[in-house]
Formats: structure tokens, sequence, C-alpha cells
């Protein structure tokens, strides 16, 4: 394993997935920048994921420009009070809920797909967010057909009411699989890291070396043993908290969740220094 390669790749998987939080929050509102889409380009490399990728972003673009509709007929509205701005105004908002509808397909299809492609992710809970993901979209592919059978006011308020009780699940859900995906991420890291270290020991063990070197060489090995299960119980007590039953993950308890992992991403670049130090002496007793 090339540790300098490795911890390039931890850094960018890591701040990887703290972005991707920011195009969901709330649920409702949408925030796209340049290092969300940088993200998006990064992570998916399959042809089908390169596909939701434009998709996601032509529904995001097609959803602002309804949305920007939607205020100046609301605005119209409030100003004139006509049957005919009262139209218009049921007709945009009609339209941008049904583009709204099409951004949040997308985006948990792209998750699904992120979290499919994480390695390190837990099984079983993998496989339980996915169905939830799955489930999600077809309630939400379910709330765009009563929003385009909608041909009045009240239908189109109570399809707003129906989305609301969605909210709080979607939002959830989200930040569920965004935990999983950037725990994935550090976990798999770390899982080489303690690969490459076990096989490092082994081929150190068979070079002869003098009783000094021996001694510096345990002192290393102790600080690097400490390290590494520190790690691993962070790791634990992090994928801990995405677990508990009783409780779902929120914006504050992800945020939280990201926190824990910049420590742990810290700790995992530490030991990479040290096992470079370590290869570094090892080639040196040669």
């Amino acid at each position: 394993m090339n540790l300098l390669t490795n911890k390039s790749q931890l850094t960018r998987s890591t701040l990887a997935a703290f972005c991707l939080a920011a195009l969901v929050a709330g649920g409702v509102a949408f925030a796209q920048d340049q290092a969300s889409e940088t993200i998006f380009l990064k992570r998916f490399k399959t042809e089908e994921s390169q596909r939701l990728i434009g998709l996601y972003q032509a529904n995001f673009e097609k959803y602002k420009t309804s949305e920007r509709d939607f205020y100046l007929a609301k605005a119209q509205y409030q100003q004139i009070n006509t049957l005919a701005s009262l139209e218009s105004a049921v007709v945009s908002t009609r339209q941008v809920m049904v583009d709204r509808a099409d951004v949040l397909i997308v985006y948990e299809e792209l998750l699904a797909a992120s979290l499919v492609d994480s390695t390190g992710a837990e099984l079983s809970m993998k496989q339980d967010t996915l169905a939830e993901l799955q489930s999600q979209i077809g309630e939400l592919k379910a709330h765009k057909e009563v929003i385009l059978a909608a041909q009045d006011r009240a239908a189109v308020y109570r399809a707003g009411i129906d989305f609301s009780l969605l909210v709080p699940e979607l939002s959830a859900t989200a930040y569920e699989t965004l935990s999983q995906i950037v725990i994935a991420d550090v976990q798999r890291v770390y899982d080489k890291t303690v690969t490459y270290y076990a096989d490092l020991k082994k081929a150190q063990a068979e070079i002869e070396i003098s009783p000094l070197k021996a001694e510096e060489r345990k002192r290393a090995y102790g600080e690097t043993d400490a390290l590494m299960a520190s790690i691993g119980d962070n790791l634990d007590l992090i994928r801990g908290s995405v677990t508990a039953k009783n409780q779902r993950v929120d914006h504050s308890s992800y945020t939280e969740i990201a926190r824990s992992l910049s420590s742990a991403h810290a700790q995992l670049s530490q030991a990479m220094d040290f096992l470079n130090e370590l290869e570094r002496g090892g080639r040196s007793e040669i």
C-alpha cells in the first residue's frame, strides 16, 4: 500500500461526504456549490452514476428556475389579487413542487448509489437504509403524481401538507446515509492501514537487528499499537451513534459525527506518519 496516496485519498473521501449534507439541508431547501459538484464527479464513476449526476444537475437548475417563477407569481397575486393571478400562482406552485420532487428523487438515487459503493459500511444497516431509500423514492414518485393530478388551489395545498409529513423521514434517512458513507470511507482506510501494519511487522520480524534497534522498534510498535487501538475504538463509538435504535440522525447529530470523524481522520494521518517512519527505519537496517 502506498501510504502517501492512501493519506490523500482519506482526506478527499472524508471531505466529500461532509459536503454532501449541504444538498439536503432541512430536507426541503437545497444548496449547491462548486465543492459539492466536484464531490459528485469524484465519487461516482459508473456510467449509471454519471447519468444520475447529469440528471440531478439538470433537475436542480429547473427547480431553481421554477422557484423564482413561483415567488414572482406569489408576489403578483398578493399585489393585484385577481383570479388570473391566483391561477398563475397555483400553476407555478404546482410546478415548483413537481420540480422539487424530481430533485429529491434523483438525490436519493445518488445517495443509494453511493451507499452501495461504500465497501466499509456495516452490512445490515446498509441494507436497511437502502430499503428505506427505495421506499422513500417510491413515496416521492407517488407524491409527484398527486401534484400533477391537482387541478385547483385546495388540491395543491393538500399535496403540500402531505409533503411536509414526508420531510422528517426524508431528512433523517439522508443524514443517516451520509453518516454511513463517511464512516465507511474512514473505516476502509483504517482497515487497509491495519493490514499494512501487520504485513510490515511480519516483514521486519525477519530482519536481524541490534538490541538497541530492537528496543527502539519495540517502543515504536507500542506507540503505533496504542494509536491504532484508539482509532478503532473511536470508529466503533461513532458507528454506534448511527446504529442506536432509539434515535434518528439529524443535522445536529450528523455535525457531531463529522466532528468526531475529523478527530479519527487526524489520528489516521498520524498513524500513517508512524508507519512511514517504521518503513524507512526498516529499509535503513537492511
